[in-house]
């Protein structure tokens, strides 16, 4: 049985339809309907090239039926003041040098998901910046330079971290070495890093799982990485399956029954990086001499070290810092994942680590490993093992795990 795909819009310039998997397919048709596909596919390879992140991807483009196929961007907005629509569009063209020609809200929507608003329909707009900007005659390109680590802790036996890093073909998730380089402009890489709990036995079973039954749930909703058309809800529906999965497991075995782990995972595709994670795992970004943390510990104090309550001094010395609110399993009833993303540029670091890796590092510590390596132009490999090694000979009491990942 063939689904239909739904009509979203069906006007005299355009129709648009939404796929089952909820891409976004608009035909152009009418008078120049060629020019009109031609100037969108353009304005939207360079809005992704600059890094814009409130406007559709562009995942496919087809010149004979005049088609292209984007990212889905949510539903148009109920309501948005003339004043949030003008300042939307103004920084469409003061921040990335394109002039959209129907500046109002009609040409907004709103993604419930990530609670951002997002700029349509571009087969009018004009970029307006230097015509000898490389921007307007390249195809945003990105490749990845990696490596994981992971080290057992002196304070008990065994190492109850897991970590992976794969592909998808075919549906499935095609497990790739723990150190290594790829190009992400036609397939995308899931990392992913797990810090298990409960007891001897349990805990490791738990990380294993959660790193192992990500490569069934990832590859069964996304496909084979090749663009999405909300990664971001569909990473957040694979962490609640895994949850739920993790929980019927350890109900069926009574030395598992408690049994839990953390989770941070992210989807790095073409231009941008999409995460998920439940727990006190960490994702870092280092950009431009600044250390950023994506994600912040479900627990009392990660709460308040984001609200800036108390500071990262604080929140390392309290007493309840290692207690979690939610975790995948644990006999938790629900999760909530924090989800995001963030566009990649060139020379970006990211690290992905467990809490172990933390304990011996503070941020201005890792800030230094990443800046060295941007200034010798160090590999994935050299960074992540200066990280590992400062953080055992600060701490190491607890299992230490991390990717280092590189945007070259």
């Amino acid at each position: 049985m063939v689904r239909e795909m739904k009509v979203a819009k069906d006007g005299i310039r355009s129709i648009v339809k939404i796929g089952y998997d909820g891409r976004v397919h608009k035909t152009f048709r009418g008078t120049g309907k060629e020019d009109r596909f031609a100037n969108e596919v353009r304005v939207l390879q360079v809005l992704e090239t600059r890094g814009c992140e409130f406007v559709p991807r562009l995942l496919d483009s087809d010149e004979v039926s005049l088609t292209i196929t984007t990212t889905n961007c949510g539903s148009p907005v109920e309501s948005l003041s003339d004043e949030k629509a003008r300042a939307l569009f103004q920084s469409l063209k003061d921040e990335y040098g394109v002039i959209h020609d129907d500046p109002y809200s009609r040409n907004v929507t709103y993604n419930g998901t990530t609670g951002h608003f997002c700029i349509i329909d571009f087969e009018l707009a004009k970029v307006v910046d230097d015509p000898n900007d490389p921007s307007l005659n390249q195809v945003a390109t990105r490749t990845l330079d990696w490596c994981g680590l992971t080290r057992e802790g002196r304070r008990k036996k065994g190492n109850q971290d897991a970590l992976s890093v794969f592909a998808a073909e075919g549906g499935t998730g095609k497990e790739l070495d723990l150190c290594g380089d790829r190009s992400i402009d036609q397939t995308g890489l899931i990392f992913a890093v797990s810090d298990g709990m409960g007891g001897p036995g349990g805990g490791d079973v738990a990380s294993n799982l959660v790193v192992r039954e990500l490569h069934r749930f990832l590859p069964a909703m996304m496909g084979d990485f090749q663009g999405s058309a909300d990664p971001v809800a569909l990473l957040e529906a694979a962490i609640e399956s895994l949850h739920d999965y993790v929980n019927r497991i350890a109900s069926r075995n009574e030395k598992l029954k408690d049994m839990g782990a953390t989770v941070v995972c992210g989807l790095f595709f073409r231009t941008e990086v999409h995460f998920a994670h439940v727990g006190d795992s960490r994702l870092y970004r280092y950009r431009d001499d600044e250390l950023v943390q994506l994600t912040f510990d479900h627990s009392y104090v990660g709460k308040m070290y984001h609200s800036g309550q108390i500071n990262e001094r604080e929140a390392r010395m309290h007493p309840q810092r290692n207690i979690l609110a939610q975790a995948i399993g644990g006999q938790c009833a629900r999760v909530h994942p924090q989800v995001g993303h963030s566009v990649l540029k060139p020379d970006d670091w990211f690290m992905i680590c467990s809490d172990g890796v933390i304990d011996g590092l503070w941020n201005k510590n890792i800030a230094e490993v990443f800046r060295r390596g941007t200034e010798k132009k160090s590999s994935a490999k050299v960074v992540a093992e200066r990280l590992l090694k400062w953080s055992l000979a600060e701490a190491g009491k607890d299992d230490s795990t991390l990717f280092v990942v590189k945007v070259i």
